[in-house]
């Protein structure tokens, strides 16, 4: 059952995403419409505008149903007859538009008869309905392609974000439990957000934001549990969660980290260097 209703959602999503092609699709074709209606070109500068704006409609839509499909299965086609150096999409796209256009030339003449009772010699009109045809379905068909290629790069980049996303949610998983781990050690009292630990002999005092507690547990231990987790060590001794450090101060020529609590840790001359680096001093 819950396979059957991913399978649903999935074709949902396929067919949303086609309308929506389709629906960007015809506004291009719908801009190309104006365009031509304004440009009158093949001799139609002696037309009413609204009855040459009927004509481009029909017959830019006409190529629409046309194209879209011709180019959509020819280049899927094409991708498995085509030798390795020639497949590839701009060769596919010009190919598949050919054939489109042929067909289409092959039909703008009806089309331009009902409009224009201009039908002399069908056979005559094709090589100029074939021209015509690859002007304005090439065009479309390149807009139509960039278009496609703009959505794609656009879904590319929101997938990568939402792996980026991922995976930085799985740093935070990660993060949270190996602190989670050191936490549950602590009596429930003092359990809360880490802020420092420090060597006190064989135990190790760790300080949240709710108290502080010695555990029997060994300082490199801790430290490995806390090998992804944003802090840092200061000296051979202490280790502060980056975010608790709210001030510094010199104590001679000795750096001394205030934390939020109130702690002052100091930072001994092996870890100066990165103790400065992390908090940009």
């Amino acid at each position: 059952m819950a396979n059957r209703k991913i399978n649903q959602q999935n074709q949902s999503l396929t067919e949303l995403w086609r309308a929506k092609d389709m629906l960007s699709d015809s506004l291009v074709v719908a801009v190309f419409v104006v365009f031509l209606t304004f440009l009158r070109p093949f001799g139609m500068h002696q037309i009413d505008m609204l009855y040459a704006g009927t004509f481009w409609t029909v017959i830019c839509f006409t190529g629409y149903a046309v194209y879209s499909p011709t180019m959509h299965f020819f280049s899927k086609w094409l991708m498995t007859v085509l030798p390795e150096p020639l497949n590839n999409s701009p060769v596919r796209l010009v190919i598949s538009t050919l054939v489109a256009s042929i067909i289409m030339g092959f039909l703008a003449p009806f089309i331009i008869e009902s409009f224009f009772d201009a039908f002399e010699n069908y056979w005559q009109s094709l090589p100029l309905s074939f021209l015509a045809s690859l002007f304005i379905g090439g065009i479309i068909a390149g807009v139509s392609s960039i278009k496609t290629l703009m959505m794609q790069q656009h879904q590319q980049l929101k997938e990568s974000a939402e792996e980026l996303a991922l995976e930085s949610k799985k740093v935070d998983t990660i993060q949270n439990q190996a602190v989670d781990e050191l936490i549950n050690e602590l009596p429930i009292a003092k359990r809360g957000k880490l802020i420092c630990l420090q060597m006190d002999d064989h135990y190790l005092n760790v300080k949240t934001d709710k108290g502080e507690h010695l555990l029997l547990m060994r300082f490199k231990d801790a430290l490995a549990k806390l090998e992804h987790y944003d802090g840092f060590q200061t000296h051979r001794s202490w280790w502060v969660a980056k975010y608790a450090v709210v001030d510094t101060k010199k104590d001679g020529r000795k750096l001394i980290l205030v934390l939020q609590n109130g702690t002052e840790v100091p930072v001994s001359q092996t870890y100066l260097a990165n103790v400065k680096a992390v908090l940009n001093l």
